[in-house]
């Protein structure tokens, strides 16, 4: 039974990611967009997803070098965000950090998500942004997840007309960069 119960959860955490994306996939019509406090939000994130660093003794570290408000899509930012946090808690080491800096200039905010984990190999770096693409499929099952995470945060940062790159080196960890307008202006395919 709880083999069962197990299958259940992470089909259920399949179908939510898949639902996720096919909503987005809509297009940006969509888009909820505010203006919002940016430190608030990524500080609401991390307080949020302190327990289960917790349990690993992985310190969260929130770096802000200025006040920042944009234009964002609150829930969809979110999702954005907590999965790369999650990230770097499942894919890390005990007593490992993961550290998100916040950063603007006039035009745009700027996001990292570092951390202190097992690292991305060179030859999957090209493929994590894929649909379902696992870096270590047996690791993968053991930690849960579906594979869908890191599209549908690349899926959320173009939405909101910004890029993700990431650097990693194996043993020793993996940044997301972002960086995002300030302002959203929708496109004009957008307004249709």
């Amino acid at each position: 039974l709880s083999d069962i119960t197990e299958e259940i959860d992470r089909e259920n955490k399949i179908i939510t990611d898949l639902l996720s994306l096919v909503k987005m996939d809509k297009k940006a019509a969509d888009m909820n967009i505010t203006n919002m406090n940016i430190n608030e939000l990524l500080e609401n994130i991390l307080k949020r997803l302190r327990p289960i660093a917790d349990q690993r003794s992985i310190s969260l570290i929130l770096d802000s070098f200025r006040p920042v408000n944009a234009d964002v899509d609150e829930v969809k930012f979110t999702l954005a965000i907590s999965n790369l946090v999650e990230n770097g808690i499942k894919y890390n080491v005990d007593e490992g950090w993961v550290r998100v800096t916040l950063d603007a200039d006039h035009k745009y905010f700027y996001v990292k998500v570092a951390d202190s984990g097992i690292g991305i190999p060179e030859d999957s770096v090209d493929h994590i942004f894929e649909r379902f693409f696992r870096v270590d499929k047996a690791r993968s099952r053991e930690v849960g997840g579906t594979g869908l995470g890191l599209s549908i945060t690349k899926n959320v940062i173009q939405m909101h007309h910004g890029v993700i790159d990431v650097e990693s080196t194996p043993g020793e960890g993996t940044t997301f960069s972002m960086r995002i307008p300030l302002n959203y202006v929708p496109r004009q395919e957008e307004r249709l």
